[in-house]
């Protein structure tokens, strides 16, 4: 078919700050499609208390509301300061204190507050958060502007009563995803009917699971939720911190690029006083004595970071060379520094939430070296549930300290289905992994190869 009329294509702008505005951007960004955000932002948030806690030296007492209204959590942390505040509502940069290291630590993603702002308005049509912290009452309003292309966050700031640690509530309806029945057997859920109570129930049955489960997971810590507490089984309990200096041995010569990278832009952008080799050498693990690391510069004629940078990238070939002697001088982690969870807390927290035979306990663990020198720890937990006749599977599956939802690998299922553990099975499976870097095969950093 013929025809004299033909469309002259116009090149449209589009903007980079609407990536979190959008649902497919969005889901790539969390890692969990849009049924599953609500629990996704309640689960980055306590990861969020925790780490805070633990980096100020407080023992963490989390506390969640969760209603058919939306939900909020609470620390006893030192507080959430207004400029990460600030920053995080430019959606044209990244704010982390975790993306160029390599550490083992609860989130990496480098955007939990970011998709903290976007998700309920992309979920909902509109988005409200409140934060409450340091004696200021901050409300964050998200629209969009849609012929600009670009997110217009509303962000006002009042006094407010909460003075110690941090409180964060979203205005997220139950009712506003009824329909996303397809979720409700993603985070380990019981069978529910075909109502909208029903539907309504199992999200608040997701919520109380997370929170069970951070607790499997911290065994310093206190969780309450509704009329549910737990409390610290080991209050004295110690793992590595997101603090902690990083191990040389955890690096391969393109994350050290990166991470001296990062500082250098850093002296750009906010024309800081320019780091030496030196001092950014000592932050390392087993590097901090004055000796060790006039060892590790010798041989090196730039003092400053910026000088190991050569046509406007950092040279390749003296990274190398730093790296191998940063190694040399400094011991690898032995991998039960990074600490366990524990087979007594493992069994304790099952014998009071799960129902089990004490008798059908069985405990292990594996430790070692990966073929990339990056030290690991697994523990495993089996149990049968005591109620045989209504209870069926469950595993439950940890990285770092924080819960997942869902398998985070297929390996773990591949395992359970050739052990014959079908889902009808009154088993009990708990699996949890530390490592300082996982090799996640998603943006969301939701799934690993192992």
């Amino acid at each position: 078919m013929k025809t004299n009329k033909v469309l002259n294509r116009q090149v449209f702008e589009l903007s980079r700050e609407l990536e979190f505005f959008t649902e497919k951007e969005l889901q790539m960004q969390i890692g969990h499609p849009k049924p599953e955000w609500r629990i996704t932002i309640l689960k980055e948030l306590i990861d969020n208390a925790l780490d805070a806690c633990e980096v100020s030296d407080i023992r963490p007492e989390i506390t969640v509301e969760d209603d058919e209204n939306g939900f909020s959590v609470s620390d006893n942390g030192p507080g959430l300061p207004l400029s990460t505040i600030k920053k995080s509502l430019d959606y044209m940069v990244r704010i982390s204190d975790k993306q160029y290291y390599v550490s083992p630590t609860r989130g990496q993603m480098g955007n939990a507050l970011k998709t903290v702002w976007a998700a309920p308005f992309v979920a909902l049509g509109e988005g409200e958060v409140i934060v409450e912290s340091r004696g200021k009452h901050h409300v964050i309003k998200t629209s969009l502007d849609r012929i600009m292309g670009k997110p217009q966050m509303n962000f006002k700031s009042s006094e407010g009563l909460i003075k110690n640690g941090t409180k964060v509530s979203i205005r997220w309806p139950l009712s506003s995803r009824l329909q996303d029945a397809e979720a409700l057997d993603s985070y380990n859920s019981p069978e529910n009917g075909d109502g909208d109570e029903d539907h309504k129930e199992s999200d608040l049955i997701k919520a109380g699971e997370l929170i069970a489960h951070y607790a499997l997971f911290n065994p310093h810590a206190i969780f309450r939720f509704k009329d549910k507490a737990y409390a610290a089984t080991t209050p004295a309990w110690s793992k590595w911190r997101t603090d902690f200096p990083t191990s040389a041995h955890w690096y391969n010569e393109f994350q050290l690029r990166d991470l001296i990278a990062a500082y250098i832009l850093i002296e750009r952008k906010d024309k800081s006083r320019a780091k030496t080799v030196r001092e950014f050498v000592t932050e390392f693990r087993g590097l901090s004595g004055t000796a060790k690391g006039a060892e590790v510069i010798k041989g090196f004629k730039g003092t400053y970071l910026h000088d190991l940078m050569e046509n406007d990238d950092v040279d390749m070939a003296t990274i190398k060379k730093l790296l191998q002697a940063m190694k040399d001088h400094s011991k690898p982690v032995k991998p039960y520094q990074m600490g366990l969870v524990g087979e007594d807390h493992l069994k304790a927290w099952a014998a009071a939430n799960v129902g089990v035979v004490p008798e059908s306990f069985q405990y292990g663990k594996c430790q070692g070296v990966d073929a990339a020198g990056l030290p690991y720890t697994q523990e495993a937990l089996f149990a049968l549930k005591s109620d045989t006749e209504k209870a069926h599977r469950s595993v439950i599956t940890g990285l770092n300290w924080s819960p997942t939802i869902g398998d985070p690998a297929e390996e773990i299922a591949e395992a359970v289905g050739n052990a014959r553990i079908g889902k009808d099975k009154p088993v009990l499976l708990i699996i949890h992994m530390v490592q300082p870097r996982f090799a996640f095969t998603d943006r969301g950093k939701t799934r690993l190869s192992l």
